[in-house]
């Protein structure tokens, strides 16, 4: 265990220490009482991303750059080297550049996925997850350079497929700079969010997508 990473474990074992189990878990709900408030406001959002992928069955660490883009209630747009993903609130697109081959479903179809980046787009649009977890504040930290709070969320059933969620709260503007997903298989994604932009306008275009030449369009619905 390095330095780094000894005080900040040293930090958050403090904050337990000082602040106490039931004020932890008390303080926690009111930093996602406030997320929410601000989650239910916001009408657009955009950003860069980084996100860690940890397989931890192979001990493997994987990382890809994208950018995001969301529009509320249903509109995001999600871009990477290797996949883009679209929804203008009624139908979906699925870009795998590699497959040659774009998946077209109905957005209601969109709500059973679970994969990190779904959960990432409904922590923006619909915002905590104070119905299927318990919040508990961890401590403070800093991200990009802005300090932020830290909550955790462990969740209620055992049988969770994400089981816990770590939100970096931004302390000056109320959003999610950081968020880590833990599933039951102990694989672990980060996604670290850079250039925020809230409330600005985002050109429509984005929110549709159109099927380049010689790709196979399969629709699912």
């Amino acid at each position: 265990m390095n330095f780094k990473h000894l005080t900040y474990c040293f930090v958050c074992l403090s904050c337990f220490l000082v602040v106490g189990p039931a004020q932890a878990n008390e303080r926690g709900a009111d930093i996602i009482e406030r997320l929410q408030k601000k989650f239910d406001n916001i009408k657009t959002l955009s950003a860069r991303f980084v996100r860690k992928y940890h397989w931890r069955i192979m001990d493997q660490v994987t990382e890809i750059k994208g950018r995001l883009y969301v529009e509320r209630p249903k509109r995001f747009r999600f871009e990477t080297q290797k996949q883009i993903v679209v929804t203008d609130g009624e139908t979906a697109w699925n870009y795998a550049p590699e497959n040659e081959q774009v998946l077209i479903s109905d957005y209601n179809a969109t709500q059973k996925d679970r994969s990190p980046e779904k959960l990432l787009f409904d922590l923006i649009l619909l915002g905590g997850y104070a119905e299927s977890y318990s919040p508990a504040y961890v401590g403070e930290e800093k991200v990009g350079g802005k300090s932020c709070r830290i909550v955790e969320l462990t969740a209620k059933l055992e049988d969770t497929y994400i089981h816990s969620i770590r939100l970096w709260s931004d302390k000056r503007m109320w959003v999610v700079r950081q968020v880590e997903y833990n599933d039951l298989h102990g694989n672990v994604t980060t996604f670290e969010l850079s250039d925020l932009e809230v409330d600005k306008k985002i050109d429509q275009g984005k929110f549709q997508f159109r099927i380049p030449k010689n790709v196979e369009p399969v629709d699912l619905r």
